[in-house]
This record gives structure tokens, C-alpha cells and sequence, in this order.
């Protein structure tokens, strides 16, 4: 039941990608969610050399994985220090200058909060205000000791623990376009359950066609790109959510408040080369809503396209310097 639900889940997310004729798809469950490859004919083989590599990919970094790096460092929380991988540190280092930056809005530490609610996995129920203020102490990104020389991650409470839900499947996307480079693949799509890498573009020199989902519609899309490289990753209330009393409660949760993210945005796009800061920065803007949006996209300097409550698509393309504001 729950892997027919991510079917739905993942075609509501972030894409619609057409294919040459001589393009071969492979779909696999990993890294909780539906992943789909596609390769040239010639690059077929490699598909599980591809899959094998993601799940290794999800075992070192899901805390739902005994023995994974996360469930040692949540593990170890306030006894000791866990030294971990250069690329695992520099991903939880990436996370923690997110959160300092954004005071909170990107939050690795938000882990007790979504165990708490358990929005997409078969307990997700809606906790008590008792509930939720007794894990409120735990979320204190600042809290997260991070030791460069020995490249180790300690989280100082016990009962803290680090979920990188929210960055995991955008960092996989950079490590596997480097694999991808290592095995010698020139023209991919990879899409991580909706976060989708673009590699090579199409053999005859075009880019790949990818769809943006319209979140109240997500049978439709709403814009049409044609890109060759990079990340797409989208954020949205509408992916995971659970509804009680006519109230819907989303995934995307506030660690200030302890609630789901009260913001104008449904959906939140994010266009760049490194999937981990896409990925971020598609929670960032969702969560931070469309007064602070666009100043925080410009800064990084990515291309973010926004659908709005009121209608609104915002599209700041940062290779032109201006941002366009379409009517549906």
C-alpha cells in the first residue's frame, strides 16, 4: 500500500520527460521513493551498475538504515562524536551553514519533528501540543559539533537526531552524476523520485523536455523547459501531506513552531548544476514564501519558478537578471 501511495506521490512532484526513440527507461524502488533512469541504448547495460551504486547512496545516508551513517551519528546523540566520510561530512557541514543562513527555515536537526508526525510512512498521525513541545528543545541546529580535522559529527543532546530528507536525494544527484562521468555516460535523465538530474542533453544536441506539475491540477503541467544540464527539484505541500477535519497538514515542517510551514507558495522549482543546494533551497523558498523568495534565489544565484496561491507563476531566471510574473 504505502509503495502504490510514493507511485501517485511521485507523479504529482516534478516531471514530464520526453524521449528520444532510442532511449531505454529503467524504474527501481530505492532511497524510499520510485527512481527511473534513462540511458541511450548503448549505455543500457549500466542501468545496475547505476542502482546498485544509489542504494549504496541510501545506505549511507537514510537514518531509516540500521548501521548507515546518520543512524550511528543519531545514535551516538549526546555520548560521542561519530567520525564519518569526507562527502558525508561536507553534506551535514552544507546543511548546518543552510540553517545557520536561513535561521532555521533548512534545519538537518529536525529529525525528532518528523518522527513525531510521520508524514508519509504508514503512522503519520497529527501530535499533541505536548507532544510536539517536548521534542521543540531537540531541533537546536547549533547543537551539531562538527570537527574538521577529524571529520566527525556530534549532535550534544541526547534524543537529537539529524534527518537530511530534505537535501538526501539532490546530494545523490551530484554523486551520481559523477558516477555517471566515471562510466564514461554522456546523456542521462536520472529522476530521484521527482528531483530530476539532466545530463548530456539529447544526442542531437537538444535539451531534455521537462515538465513542471501544476499542484492543483497534477494530472497537467503548468511550464514546459528544455534544459540540458543540472538539477531540477521541486518543494511542495502538496507531495506528502495528511488531512484531518478538512485541514490538510503538509511534510513541511517548521522546527520553530513544530507545525507544517504556513506559506503562499505550492510549489517551489529549483533550476542549478548542484542538486544539494537545489534541493535546500526548493524547502528554503517554499518555506521562507514569495516576499523573501526572490531575494533568496538571486543570492545564490539560481533560476527558482514558483506557483503562488493566488495564481501567480514567478519565474527568476538568474541568466537574465529579471524575473517574470505570468498570469495563468
Amino acid at each position: 500500500m504505502f509503495i502504490r501511495k510514493l507511485a501517485v506521490i511521485i507523479l504529482s512532484i516534478l516531471f514530464l520527460v520526453s524521449c528520444e526513440e532510442k532511449t531505454v527507461t529503467d524504474s527501481r524502488i530505492a532511497m524510499g521513493t520510485l527512481v527511473t533512469v534513462t540511458l541511450y541504448e548503448s549505455d543500457a547495460g549500466k542501468a545496475d551498475d547505476i542502482f546498485s551504486y544509489i542504494y549504496e547512496l541510501d545506505s549511507e545516508i537514510s537514518r531509516y538504515t540500521d548501521g548507515s551513517y546518520i543512524d550511528m551519528i543519531n545514535d551516538s546523540a549526546g555520548i560521542s562524536p561519530v567520525q564519518v566520510p569526507d562527502e558525508i561530512y561536507s553534506l551535514i557541514e552544507s546543511t548546518v551553514v543552510m540553517a545557520e543562513e536561513t535561521e532555521g527555515l533548512f534545519n538537518p536537526a529536525i529529525g525528532p519533528l518528523t518522527a513525531l508526525w510521520g508524514i508519509g510512512t504508514e503512522d503519520a498521525r497529527i501530535p499533541s501540543d505536548d507532544e510536539i513541545a517536548s521534542v521543540l528543545p531537540l531541533l537546536d541546529w547549533h547543537s551539531i559539533i562538527l570537527d574538521d580535522e577529524e571529520r566527525s559529527v556530534f549532535l550534544k543532546e541526547k534524543g537529537m537526531s539529524l534527518d537530511l530528507g530534505a537535501v538526501g536525494k539532490g546530494w545523490a544527484a551530484d554523486m551520481v552524476r559523477d558516477y555517471l562521468e566515471s562510466l564514461s555516460i554522456e546523456h542521462a535523465i536520472v529522476n530521484l523520485g521527482g528531483n530530476i538530474l539532466l545530463v548530456g542533453g539529447k544526442e542531437d544536441g537538444s535539451g531534455w523536455n521537462v515538465g513542471i506539475k501544476d499542484p492543483e491540477n497534477t494530472s497537467s503541467v503548468f511550464m514546459r523547459l528544455s534544459l540540458e544540464d543540472g538539477t531540477v527539484i521541486t518543494s511542495g505541500g502538496y507531495q506528502r501531506y495528511i488531512e484531518k477535519d478538512g485541514v490538510i497538514y503538509h511534510h513541511i515542517l517548521d522546527s520553530r513552531t513544530g507545525y507544517p510551514f504556513t506559506t503562499d507558495i505550492l510549489s517551489a522549482t529549483v533550476i542549478n548544476p548542484s542538486g544539494t543546494l537545489g534541493d535546500m533551497l526548493s524547502t528554503v523558498l517554499f518555506a521562507a514564501g514569495s516576499e523573501k523568495a526572490e531575494a533568496i534565489a538571486s543570492q545564490h544565484g539560481v533560476r527558482a519558478i514558483l506557483k503562488l496561491e493566488d495564481g501567480r507563476i514567478i519565474d527568476t531566471d538568474s541568466t537574465e537578471g529579471e524575473i517574470a510574473v505570468m498570469e495563468e
